[in-house]
């Protein structure tokens, strides 16, 4: 590789650093082809990136990142997967894939540029809710109110409504 190609490679990664702050490495040592094609399709379908890259250019371009707290986890085969904005996804996928797969091992990573890691960390991510969950759950938590009014304000119209059919039917059976 020729060395402007890596000062290149270097820009492009600490670039793709700075912008995703949710980082994990894996070693992914005894994937086969198709394991690793799938992995990368099952991230992807996530919202997250999934790259190979060289450790030494990838220590080099982590500088001056959220990344640059898990360097030295640029050891052997490592795969680097990466989402912008969803953390708990990525780690899901990566879990359920390393059940599958144990041949891909979780090492450790970064969720927002700050806090570090570890396998059983993104295992205890993993099983958090996600972030279409939470979505939902706090619209119920917001909608749950309004709901109880509107039933609160319907049920004396409802008693009186009923009140009258009652009578009503009272009434037509006393006649027949």
């Amino acid at each position: 590789m020729l060395r402007s190609d890596k000062v290149r490679m270097v820009e492009g990664l600490a670039a793709d650093f700075a912008k995703t702050p949710n980082v994990f490495l894996a070693s992914y040592r005894g994937l086969t082809a198709n394991q690793s094609t799938e992995l990368r399709r099952r991230v992807r379908i996530a919202g997250g990136t999934l790259r190979v890259v060289k450790n030494r250019l990838a220590k080099r371009a982590s500088a001056g990142t959220g990344t640059e707290k898990i360097r030295d986890g640029f050891a052997g085969m490592i795969a680097v997967a990466a989402h912008e904005s969803d953390p708990v996804g990525l780690a899901k996928v990566l879990t359920e894939f390393a059940k599958d797969n144990p041949q891909l091992d979780l090492l450790s990573g970064v969720i927002d540029a700050q806090q570090v890691v570890d396998a059983a960390g993104v295992k205890q991510l993993s099983s958090l809710p996600g972030l279409p969950e939470l979505r939902a759950q706090l619209l119920a938590l917001v909608n749950t109110p309004a709901t109880m009014l509107v039933r609160l304000l319907n049920t004396p119209g409802g008693q009186v409504a009923r009140a009258i059919d009652a009578r009503r039917e009272n009434l037509e059976g006393g006649e027949g």
